[in-house]
């Protein structure tokens, strides 16, 4: 017999297997062989892959995971400052000195890491010069 998850409060899944695990910033919920859809995708905004999205019983089921003391998936890295688009951690270009992730940008790539990554410097620059002018105008220079 396979059950199918179509309303949230259809289906009593208390009592059947399910498994959870952290899958990169999501949590895969298995619901065993005899649900189907049998595999669900939850985010940390609580909202499941199938179609049932934020009424899926695979939250709730993540919820309970984490109160029981499961793990928690790391938070996902921040959309991209250039065009709002998801981000991948890119190790490769972490900052030796500045300590800040490197990343690409699913849009545009490391093109927009690097064009962010410029205006980070250039802003740095113009507080660095309207110092060195405030400081030097307090010096009567």
């Amino acid at each position: 017999m396979q059950d199918t998850l179509t309303q949230k409060l259809k289906i009593d899944l208390a009592g059947r297997p399910t498994r959870i695990r952290v899958i990169g910033y999501t949590y895969l919920v298995d619901f065993g062989p005899s649900t189907q859809p049998r595999f669900h995708t939850v985010n940390k905004r609580r909202s499941c892959s199938c179609s049932l999205k934020e009424s899926c019983p695979a939250i709730e089921a993540v919820a309970e995971y984490l109160r029981n003391g499961g793990q928690r998936a790391p938070d996902p890295m921040p959309p991209c400052p250039v065009c709002g688009a998801e981000t991948i951690r890119d190790r490769k270009w972490d900052g030796k000195y500045t300590k800040e992730l490197g990343w690409r940008c699913t849009a545009g790539g490391l093109r927009h890491f690097l064009e962010a990554k410029a205006e980070r410097i250039k802003e740095a620059l113009r507080r660095n010069q309207t110092a060195v002018s405030e400081h030097e105008s307090a010096a009567g220079r």
